[in-house]
């Protein structure tokens, strides 16, 4: 298993239809004590990996408040002696056009997606640093990173700035052996941003659905199980040599930029 005894800490984990909850699930059928941090259904979440044999405990956090995303890694550690992978996965959509965009609505965004990965980089790196560990950040950026749409112009804004503060990070924490990537999901999968609709009003985790297996993969919409590899492979050891990548996983749309 790529991640025995090591710790992966996976912010949105609890989203119940989201890549967070997917990617709780897989690091800990790889290994990982999994920490749930944050997400409507993180109880839930936690409680489904135990179920399946891991390690997960469950963490409040609002990643926009340095105080809670210092709790939830004083946490971590206390449960599990240390983190070893960050996931950067909480995210809000933002569905607003120039015209109807406030103020109030785009800080929103911008501190849930880029000042929430500023802030948990912060304080999982001071752990990697004080006890050596060559740990693994990964942002989970977007495809309208590079793309515009009319109607998610805090989105494109916000995922733009997270590709360069990927970039900025990796430089910063290249001295420390912390290697820092982004994904960046295309494809339409559902999730908890663009699939409200479907959540259920309980605490009940609805399935997440698999891929066709009648249709061809480039030829089919994305479920979030095809963004998964890519995030275990940037947190693998595989992976040692890679920092301040972007990695687009949309299959194949980028050929038509």
């Amino acid at each position: 298993m790529r991640f025995e005894n090591r710790v992966a800490f996976v912010t949105g984990g609890g989203g119940p239809l989201g890549i967070g909850r997917a990617a709780c699930l897989a690091f800990a059928k790889e290994g990982a004590a999994v920490v749930v941090a944050g997400g409507r259904s993180a109880d839930a979440v936690a409680a489904e990996v135990r179920a399946e044999g891991g390690k997960a405990i469950a963490v409040p956090l609002d990643v926009t408040v340095p105080e809670q995303v210092q709790s939830a890694v004083d946490t971590a550690v206390n449960t599990f002696e240390r983190v070893d992978i960050l996931f950067n996965n909480a995210g809000i959509l933002g569905r607003q056009t120039l015209f109807e965009l406030t103020p109030d609505q785009f800080d929103r965004v911008i501190a849930v997606n880029v000042k929430g990965c500023l802030l948990c980089a912060q304080a999982v790196a001071k752990v990697m640093i004080a006890q050596r560990i060559r740990g693994r950040i990964i942002n989970n950026s977007s495809i309208f990173a590079e793309e515009s749409h009319v109607g998610v112009l805090s989105y494109c804004v916000s995922k733009a700035a997270v590709n360069r503060l990927t970039r900025s990070l990796a430089l910063e924490l290249r001295p420390h052996g912390i290697t820092v990537n982004a994904v960046a999901p295309g494809g339409g999968a559902p999730t908890g941003m663009n699939a409200s609709q479907h959540l259920p009003t309980d605490d009940s985790l609805p399935e997440l659905p698999p891929a066709s297996p009648e249709t061809p993969p480039l030829e089919r919409g994305a479920t979030v199980w095809d963004y998964i590899g890519a995030v275990l492979f940037l947190a693998s050891d595989e992976a040692a040599y890679i920092s301040g990548d972007i990695m687009t996983i949309d299959g194949g749309a980028v050929s038509r930029r």
